[in-house]
């Protein structure tokens, strides 16, 4: 199922995100660089022409004052205070006094002379040089330039170099989209069509449109998604037949358990029938024998032999007759059959406690429900007398009302449950219980013991009686 991408974290608003940052880191620096160029250029002429400007007009006026000629020196200024950064010119004699001034010169309130027109923080470059004759000093020029024109000047370059870095990120924003959309619709257009095919539709196709890197990625994926749709129907088909298979193997594996159960049911019956009469018939005969025999010993002897052996042959017969379908099961049912068993076991593994614990109405289980959970209870404790070690074995068997719970445990050598499935007679515990509806869990570990967890619905007695 495709999901909507977070905004931050779409490829198209990465890759704008990106460039657009990039553009501006650089532009800036190249404005910032730009400006500082201008600025530079701008203040070092005007400092030049200052110097160049004051300087001249010193070396000229020494001469005019040596012959005090300040009016063909007035003259001669006239033409230079025309200079459109000028604000204001003044000749000063040996006494500081002004004898000739231009402009808006503040007479009382000098200001001080800089060295450097950045230097200036009253928008005003102050520059003054001495004025000397054959080394005598004569007095000194002052002069003082607008820093207006240069600040104008920058500016306009500031703003131009702004305004031309603006038009290039908005055209690289611009550029930047039309590609980006380009780019990421295509491949949104693969990662739309991924998780359809992640979904199970391996009907998807991608458009390959162009022969770039994109449009082959979306050929390969084409091909891909083929050959993984044919696998798949491959794939299906053949885990439909595995599960064909499965099936019946269950339904053979619960039909032979029935049908053993029932040729158990007959055998016990005929040994009882038939062999048990036989076994009665001999020893009444034997016993009639010794009874007439009189005082002869070696017949005594004989009768007495048969009595016992038909009776050892009878005990066996017996034991067989109980392994083969208990007989108690059938008349008293679940709950005495299983005392039985276990005291059975009890007396041949007196070292080891075991405890049977039931609770809950448990006469209303069908047939094939007695002689599974029997079959179970007896299988586990065949297994705990060959391989656990156990020396307490704890069986609970409870009626919760619409389940019925069988856990059976112990503190025995456990197994690696890797390998439970492994086991003939876990599997065949588990197909009984499969057989009826129900679930088997087992938690064990090496040295820790067993735990078996059996969950039966309480409804599959009758129904299963009637399958």
């Amino acid at each position: 199922m495709s999901h909507p991408v977070p905004l931050l974290q779409s490829l198209r608003c990465r890759l704008i995100v990106s460039v657009v940052a990039i553009e501006i880191i650089m532009l800036s620096i190249l404005v910032w660089n730009n400006i500082s160029i201008i600025q530079s250029t701008h203040t070092d002429r005007l400092r030049d022409t200052a110097n160049s400007m004051v300087q001249q007009i010193a070396n000229t006026a020494g001469n005019y004052m040596v012959a005090v000629d300040y009016a063909t020196l007035e003259d001669y200024l006239k033409n230079v205070v025309n200079y459109k950064e000028l604000l204001y010119l003044a000749v000063l004699d040996r006494d500081d006094k002004a004898v000739i001034s231009f402009g808006d010169f503040p007479d009382r309130a000098r200001p001080a002379i800089d060295s450097h027109p950045a230097q200036a923080d009253d928008g005003v470059f102050d520059i003054a040089e001495d004025i000397k004759v054959a080394g005598q000093p004569m007095g000194k020029v002052l002069a003082g330039f607008s820093l207006s024109l240069m600040e104008d000047a920058i500016k306009k370059s500031r703003v131009r170099g702004t305004s031309i870095a603006a038009i290039e990120i908005i055209l690289t924003v611009i550029v930047t989209v039309i590609i980006g959309l380009g780019l990421t619709r295509r491949l949104g257009m693969l990662s739309h069509a991924a998780a359809q095919v992640e979904s199970g539709d391996y009907s998807v196709s991608v458009p390959t449109e162009s022969n770039d890197e994109v449009g082959k990625t979306a050929a390969a994926f084409n091909r891909m998604v083929t050959e993984v749709s044919s696998r798949t129907k491959q794939l299906e088909k053949e885990e439909s037949r595995s599960r064909e298979l499965l099936r019946e193997n269950r339904q053979l594996i619960h039909t032979s358990l029935e049908i053993q159960e029932e040729e158990r049911k007959h055998l016990a019956r005929e040994l009882h029938d038939e062999l048990g009469q036989c076994l009665t018939a001999i020893q009444a005969d034997a016993e009639l024998i010794r009874d007439v025999s009189g005082d002869n010993k070696a017949i005594q002897t004989s009768a007495s032999a048969i009595m016992d052996v038909s009776s050892r042959v009878y005990d066996v017969v017996h034991s067989m007759m109980h392994r083969l379908r208990p007989s108690i099961l059938d008349n008293l049912g679940l709950i005495e059959a299983l005392k039985d068993e276990i005291e059975a076991w009890k007396s041949r593994h007196q070292n080891t406690r075991c405890e049977f614990i039931y609770r809950g109405d448990l006469s209303s289980l069908g047939e094939r429900s007695n002689i599974s959970l029997y079959r179970i209870v007896q299988e586990c404790l065949t297994n705990i007398s060959k391989y656990a070690e156990a020396s307490s074995v704890l069986i609970e068997l409870e009626n919760k009302g619409d389940e019925l719970l069988l856990n059976i445990k112990d503190n025995g050598r456990g197994f690696d449950s890797a390998l439970s499935a492994k086991g003939l007679g876990l599997i065949g515990m588990r197909e009984r219980v499969s057989s009826l509806g129900g679930s088997m869990d087992i938690k064990t570990s090496e040295g820790d013991g067993v735990y078996i967890r059996i969950r039966l619905p309480m409804n599959n007695g009758s129904d299963n009686e009637q399958r």
